[in-house]
């Protein structure tokens, strides 16, 4: 997993720069962005071991994510509006079953552009958030939160700080609240 992860992120890298857009955060212009990244944080869902030895965990803020939108930058300004649709999924993998908790973030994000620098901050609302645990342990199901987030560009690499909590929906007998705030790097694409 973690190979495939590298592996991911340096091919990110070195696409990159093929895909931004000639005029990406030049005020007046509006272009299709996408997010991606990995992010990490968060209450502890679920502990699984495996049958030949060890044991993972999957964390409410820790995982992977790819996400969707537009960035419109504003006339005559260094402000920027960024908005997404995307999925966010924590997981952990075995032979015949895996457990895993996903979630559908939208954001929006406001944006002030310093040449290539960019300084954001905005909303993140995460819908139908649940998790399966696949007879390992019991599912989950989330109200739908919404969340702060915080996030630092330098060209199409940047880091994101998300504050937010879940709450459990159904009845809840044990631990009904887990915090998924995270940090995390991701890699925004402007076509």
């Amino acid at each position: 997993m973690k190979g495939m992860l590298t592996g991911f992120a340096l091919m990110l890298c070195l696409a990159a720069p093929a895909a931004m857009a000639e005029d990406d955060y030049v005020p007046g212009t509006t272009h299709f962005t996408i997010d991606t990244g990995v992010l990490f944080g968060g209450d502890k869902l679920a502990d699984r071991t495996y049958v030949l030895g060890g044991t993972d965990s999957v964390y409410a803020g820790k995982g992977v994510f790819a996400d969707a939108g537009f960035l419109h930058d504003f006339e005559a300004s260094d402000w920027a509006l960024k908005g997404t649709v995307g999925i966010f999924s924590g997981f952990s993998t075995g032979f015949g079953s895996d457990i895993a908790f996903k979630r559908y973030p939208v954001d929006l994000v406001l944006l002030y552009n310093v040449g290539h620098q960019h300084f954001g901050g905005g909303l993140t609302y995460h819908a139908n958030p649940k998790f399966n645990g696949n007879g390992h342990v019991p599912d989950m199901t989330f109200k739908d939160p919404v969340g702060l987030m915080l996030e630092y560009q330098y060209r199409f690499i940047g880091i994101r700080y998300t504050n937010i909590r879940y709450r459990v929906d159904s009845p809840c007998s044990g631990r009904c609240s887990f915090d998924g705030s995270n940090l995390g790097l991701f890699f925004n694409f402007v076509f």
